[in-house]
């Protein structure tokens, strides 16, 4: 093996990004907006829907995806 195969191995590996989630409710308790207006706005039909993951039935947010800023940003009044 070369010194460098060795090196690469004493090296921690990188950490993966592990979302922090919140689900509806407490966004919405965030925002101060309604549970169901951001119900709405995470279904498919909308024309720009929350960016949100679903796992089930269960619909949750990640408050460090970029696409929830650029969501955010595109609906500021007055640019």
């Amino acid at each position: 093996m070369s010194a460098i195969t060795e090196l690469k191995k004493l090296e921690p590996s990188p950490q993966p990004h592990i979302p922090k989630l919140v689900d509806l409710a407490a966004l919405a308790e965030l925002w101060s907006l309604p549970k169901t207006w951001l119900h709405h706005a995470t279904r498919t039909g909308v024309a720009d829907p929350l960016p949100c993951i679903r796992l089930g039935k269960y619909v949750r947010v990640d408050l460090e995806d970029p696409r929830l800023a650029a969501w955010l940003s595109r609906r500021k009044v007055g640019r």
